[in-house]
């Protein structure tokens, strides 16, 4: 019998294959990367044990040491920057190389965003507003 059915994920975008973690008590000291996609994606494909995060909310990639499944040095710092909570959920999209695009969600379940500060001071830069408006945007 042939296996008919395709993974949510490999329907999306098969070059960037993703997988979703809840961030649960206990997190910023390692978040375990799920088996299905480890095995997959990661065993066997590389020796690299360092993942880099992107994400939308800074121009800045974070290393962060994978140990066994788990990613463990440098996870706090991403962590801290991105002030995820108890409850966040976080979808890793990995873009090849080891580097994943990381996309946070908070307790809503809407995509949590960030303000970009070069993004304020480019508008600064251009002029009308005043500095209060500009501030507060």
């Amino acid at each position: 019998m042939v296996n008919l059915r395709v993974s949510a994920t490999e329907m999306a975008n098969p070059h960037e294959p993703h997988f979703f973690k809840p961030l649960l008590p206990g997190f910023q000291s390692g978040v375990t990367i799920r088996l299905a996609f480890f095995s997959k994606h990661i065993e066997g494909k590389t020796n690299q044990k360092t993942w880099k995060l992107r994400s939308d909310a800074s121009d800045q990639t974070w290393e962060v040491i994978q140990e066994d499944r788990t990613l463990t040095r440098g996870w706090k710092d991403f962590t801290t920057a991105h002030d995820l909570q108890i409850g966040d959920l976080v979808i890793f999209k990995h873009e090849g190389d080891m580097v994943f695009h990381v996309t946070p969600f908070g307790p809503s379940c809407c995509e949590i965003q960030y303000t970009h500060p070069h993004i304020i001071k480019e508008e600064a830069d251009a002029g009308d507003a005043d500095d209060n408006e500009i501030s507060k945007s």
